[in-house]
């Protein structure tokens, strides 16, 4: 069947990993709300719209008795993608260039199914496609994800699209609409002035976010001739008129958790339903983006999410102390923040032990029950020490750790990520990462299903820890990469030409770069 060509083949989408996606977040989320999906080393699941296979790359490298299977219209993305697969030898992966809409029975069922970045840019057709694979191709047990552009916060970046569309229509090459569209929104911000007015602040948050995005992001979000918004509640019907039921949200929103006690009544009291709750979440906080789980409708939910479940899965922390030696007794409130600085403040000891604990073994995950040992070990001495050692505190630490899930100051997980923080006598890098970083790649991907960007020493030592090097010999390497001009280092904005010189400057920064690669989740032995 030939593929027609799209605009993704004329600019391929900047294609990225979203953790979010991975069938270990899938599961994690179904197991706290009741269901017993699929096992995470031994799923089938299948991606729609795919890309170049960026983010299901990760997923098949990392889990190998798992299969995968991803679709996307773009011939020339699906190329780029199997380029990757080929060299990394996956056998358990398989890319197409294929239509959502030609996708039937035939496909078979999948534990996971995955659409990120599509259904809203799809006419209504495909839209209705795709929560039809949702409900066909969707194991009993399965959960399938999707993402879209949601109301009412699109209202407002739907009327800078189309003062965009409206300007770039007289041009036709793809390019030059980009630029085109960028000069306008400049001429914009350049017309409205720096008085603070609600327009110009309106116009300069766009400005801001596009630039983030990038061109490819510019082009496929405001440029591309489909783009439908919709309200939550519009979703969750169309979903459930399939034989879906909303899961949840495979993003934790900290807005909701952090709602007023008056904002969290009145929603409550209007709220007649687990829908018409989360539509009304979105209008409080004009919400432009969901990455909604979905499951059948007779599946076994059980909510609200269950804190004993939380005692079987693993723990990995995402905050950081702000005091360097926190007070653990119950009368002084501690600051926790994570890496864009969002905080919270507690005086709970059993959650203060909790934080410093895990962000002593960051990006490590721990077991529920390892962390209870170590939070007890931290309190025995403390003023805290009976509320930690009754039989109450376990109960209250499950607790204290979904809480701190719903509101993104820890991850839970039914699969922890597998890598090492100790660097081997020859360490091991992922063979993913290798690869990229021997192709040019600024960031790689790492076991945590992140991308991570690296100095350029650190990529130089990573394409080189395939596990038949020790220190020694990793740093014959990297001198006599300096001798052939392959690469150079500096000591006082001065090349260093001397090899012996050289040889000590490299054998001092060899060990931090291997310590800095396992704290960025890239090494398995």
């Amino acid at each position: 069947m030939e593929t027609p060509q799209t605009s993704y083949d004329e600019i391929p989408y900047d294609c990225s990993v979203f953790s979010y996606t991975h069938p270990s977040c899938l599961a994690t989320w179904a197991t706290l709300l009741g269901m017993a999906p699929p096992p995470v080393d031994r799923c089938r699941l299948l991606e729609l719209g795919c890309g170049n296979g960026a983010n299901l790359i990760p997923m098949a490298h990392d889990l190998p008795d798992s299969r995968f299977v991803g679709v996307d219209l773009s011939p020339r993305q699906i190329a780029m993608g199997q380029e990757i697969v080929d060299a990394l030898r996956l056998p358990n992966i398989d890319l197409r260039a294929f239509s959502i809409t030609d996708i039937d029975e035939s496909f078979g069922q999948f534990d996971y199914i995955v659409c990120h970045g599509v259904y809203s840019w799809v006419p209504a057709a495909v839209q209705d496609k795709i929560l039809s694979i949702c409900k066909r191709n969707l194991a009993p047990n399965g959960v399938a994800y999707v993402s879209y552009n949601t109301y009412p916060g699109w209202h407002i970046r739907g009327m800078i699209r189309e003062m965009m569309g409206f300007h770039v229509r007289q041009f036709a090459d793809p390019k030059e609409r980009v630029q085109q569209a960028k000069a306008l929104l400049e001429f914009l911000l350049q017309a409205v002035g720096k008085a603070p007015t609600l327009y110009g602040g309106l116009l300069q948050v766009e400005a801001d976010m596009l630039k983030e995005g990038g061109d490819t992001y510019l082009f496929h979000e405001h440029l591309e001739e489909e783009n439908h918004p919709v309200y939550f509640y519009q979703f969750a019907e169309r979903a459930a008129d399939k034989g879906l039921q909303y899961l949840c949200e495979a993003r934790p929103s900290l807005l909701a958790s952090n709602l007023s006690p008056e904002v969290a009544k009145t929603l409550e009291r209007v709220s007649v339903d687990l829908i018409h709750g989360e539509q009304y979440l979105d209008f409080v906080r004009n919400r432009t983006f969901r990455w909604t789980l979905l499951c059948h409708q007779d599946a076994p939910v059980k909510r609200p999410p269950s804190p004993e479940k939380v005692q079987a899965m693993y723990v990995t922390g995402l905050v950081k102390a702000r005091n360097e030696r926190p007070d653990l007794s119950p009368d002084v409130a501690e600051e926790f923040a994570t890496p864009d600085d969002v905080r919270l403040s507690s005086k709970n000891p059993l959650l203060k032990a909790a934080f410093l604990t895990l962000f002593e073994v960051c990006p490590r995950s721990l077991p529920f029950e390892e962390l209870w040992r170590r939070v007890r070990a931290r309190l025995a001495d403390a003023p805290a020490t009976a509320a930690a050692a009754d039989g109450k505190g376990r109960t209250q630490l499950a607790d204290i750790l979904l809480q701190s899930c719903l509101s993104n100051f820890v991850e839970l997980h039914v699969r922890p990520p597998e890598f090492v923080l100790e660097p081997s006598d020859r360490p091991v890098a992922s063979p993913l990462a290798r690869f990229q970083a021997a192709n040019g790649v600024d960031r790689v991907i790492n076991r945590r299903h992140h991308a991570v960007e690296l100095g350029d020493f650190d990529r130089l030592v990573l394409r080189h820890l395939d596990g038949t090097r020790d220190r020694a010999a990793l740093l014959d390497v990297l001198v006599n990469l300096v001798a052939q001009d392959v690469f150079s280092i500096e000591q006082g904005a001065q090349p260093v030409t001397d090899l012996s010189q050289a040889r000590r400057l490299l054998a001092e920064g060899l060990e931090p770069c291997l310590r800095r690669l396992a704290r960025s989740a890239v090494l398995v032995g």
